[in-house]
C-alpha cells in the first residue's frame, strides 16, 4: 500500500469519532489523540484538528511527512520551509483554513475544479474550527476560508493542480483527481452506463443531476479531467448505473441564461481565484471595467487575479440582484456570458462594495508569522489612528508581531466578533474597517 492510501485508511477510519467534553471544560473537550502523539501531550482539552492531522501521520508510519505540531499556523510555517506550500490543492494534501491558515486544518483526498473533498478533525457541518468530530467534508475551493495546502514529499510523488509544479519531478499535475483508496469516490468497477452531453452541460452539472461528487464522476472519465467543464454537444459521459427500481434523472437542461459567443467562450472556473495568472483574469477586468467597475481598479486590469478582480465581479453580480453565494465575487459560466454578450445591468455607480479610496486587501499571506512588508506598516498605523497604539511599545513596522496581532484582535473584539472572527489576522473586511 502507498503512503498516501495508509494515510486515508487511517484518517477514514476515524472518521465519526467524537471527542468528549464533561460540564464546565473548555469546547474542545477531551479526545484520545493528543496522549498518543509524543510531545502532543499537552494539547488535550485544546483544539485537536492539527494534532489529529499529526496522529494520522504517526499512525501511517510517515510522520516526517506532515508537521508534529497542535498549532495550524506552524504548521504552514513547516512546510513553507521546506519550500512544499501551494495556493493549489493536492491529493493528501495539508489543507490550512482561515486567516494566514491558523485557523482550522484537514487532509485533503480529492479535488476537482470546484471542491475539495477533506478528512477533518475536530470539526463539524455547523462549526468549522472547533467541532469535537472527526468528518468527511466538501468545501469550495476558492472560498476565502480557504488559505492554502501543504504538500507531503511522498515516496511516490504528489498528485497536484498546481500548474506551477507540472513536469517537476516528484509531482503530477491533475485539475482534477481522487485518492486511490477510500477517498469516497465511486468504484470504476461497479456497473455503469453512459449519457451524451447536449447544448449547455457541464461536468458540473451532469454530476449534480446523478447524485455524486465531480470527483467520483471523473475517476469514471479521466479523458476529461484537464478540462471539467469544456466538454461538448455529442461527447459520452459515463455514469454509475441507476439502482435497480430507480429513476435515472434527467442530466441537466441547458442553462436558462443566454450563453457566451463562440468567440467568448466560459474558459473555466480555474482560471480565476487566488493565484491565477492568465489572459482570462485581463479579458475579466476589462469586461468589467466596460460594465461601470473602473473604480475597483487602481492599476489594470491585469493577468493576477486581485482582490479588485473579486470585488468588481461582486458588484457586478449583486447588480443583477444575485445575493449570497450567487454573488461571491467569482465567476461563473452565467456571469460571464452576461459580460461578453452585454447583457444584465450595469454595475451601478453607488455601490456597497469598498470605494477606491481604501485600498485593495493585499491578501492574508502578508500578515503571518515571519512576514516583512509594508502592508504590516499600514496595518499597524491604522491601528494606531483607532485607537489601538497600546499594544505598540514601539513601531509600528514591517516585520508582523505579536503586537500587531493583539492590537487587530482588540479591534475585531470591539466589532463584536468572536472566536475564529477575532484571532488577530486581518481578512478583507478588517482591512476595509480599519482602512475607512
Amino acid at each position: 500500500m502507498s503512503q498516501v492510501s495508509t494515510v486515508f485508511a487511517v484518517a477514514s477510519a476515524e472518521v465519526g469519532y467524537q471527542a468528549e467534553r464533561a460540564p464546565g471544560e473548555r469546547p474542545s473537550g477531551h479526545q484520545k489523540y493528543s496522549g498518543q502523539v509524543p510531545g502532543l501531550e499537552w494539547s488535550n482539552y485544546q483544539p485537536w484538528c492539527a494534532t489529529w492531522v499529526s496522529w494520522v501521520a504517526l499512525k501511517a508510519g510517515v510522520p516526517a511527512l506532515y508537521p508534529r505540531t497542535a498549532s495550524c499556523s506552524n504548521g504552514v510555517d513547516w512546510f513553507r520551509s521546506r519550500g512544499r506550500f501551494s495556493a493549489y490543492p493536492a491529493i493528501g494534501a495539508q489543507v490550512f483554513y482561515g486567516p494566514g491558515g491558523g485557523t482550522h486544518t484537514g487532509i485533503v483526498y480529492a479535488f476537482d475544479a470546484n471542491s475539495i473533498y477533506t478528512y477533518e478533525g475536530n470539526t463539524s457541518l455547523t462549526n468549522d474550527a472547533n467541532g469535537n468530530k472527526v468528518m468527511k467534508r466538501e468545501r469550495r475551493r476558492r472560498d476565502a476560508y480557504v488559505y492554502g495546502y501543504g504538500l507531503p514529499a511522498f515516496d511516490g510523488g504528489i498528485t497536484t493542480a498546481d500548474p506551477d509544479l507540472k513536469g517537476r519531478p516528484g509531482f503530477t499535475y491533475q485539475a482534477s483527481a481522487s485518492g486511490p483508496a477510500n477517498s469516497g469516490s465511486t468504484n470504476p468497477t461497479s456497473p455503469t452506463r453512459t449519457v451524451t452531453v447536449r447544448a449547455g452541460q457541464t461536468i458540473t452539472a451532469i454530476a449534480a443531476a446523478a447524485g455524486i461528487s465531480v470527483a467520483a464522476l471523473l475517476s469514471l472519465n479521466p479523458n476529461v479531467q484537464d478540462h471539467p467543464d469544456q466538454i461538448h454537444p455529442g461527447d459520452s459521459i459515463t455514469l454509475p448505473a441507476v439502482p435497480e427500481g430507480g429513476q435515472e434523472p434527467d442530466p441537466t437542461p441547458p442553462p436558462a441564461s443566454p450563453p457566451a459567443s463562440n468567440s467568448g467562450a466560459f474558459p473555466g472556473t480555474d482560471q480565476f481565484g487566488p493565484g491565477a495568472n492568465n489572459a482570462s483574469v485581463t479579458k475579466l477586468g476589462e469586461l468589467l471595467v466596460q460594465r461601470g467597475g473602473a473604480r475597483f481598479y487602481q492599476q489594470g486590469p491585469d493577468p493576477r487575479w486581485s482582490e479588485a478582480d473579486r470585488q468588481a465581479v461582486k458588484a457586478f453580480q449583486e447588480s443583477q440582484g444575485w445575493r449570497g453565494s450567487s454573488a461571491d465575487g467569482l465567476p461563473g459560466p452565467q456571469t460571464w456570458a452576461l459580460l461578453v454578450n452585454h447583457q444584465g445591468h450595469d454595475i451601478p455607480a453607488a455601490s456597497s462594495a469598498k470605494p477606491s479610496a481604501v485600498p485593495a486587501f493585499p491578501g492574508a499571506s502578508r500578515f503571518r508569522p515571519g512576514a516583512v512588508n509594508s502592508h504590516v506598516t499600514t496595518l499597524g498605523q491604522a491601528l494606531v489612528r483607532h485607537g489601538y497604539g497600546q499594544y505598540y511599545r514601539q513601531g509600528p513596522g514591517p516585520r508582523w508581531s505579536e503586537s500587531d496581532r493583539r492590537a487587530v484582535q482588540a479591534f475585531q473584539h470591539a466589532q463584536g466578533w468572536s472566536e475564529s472572527g477575532a484571532d488577530g489576522y486581518p481578512g478583507p473586511l478588517t482591512w476595509s474597517r480599519l482602512m475607512r
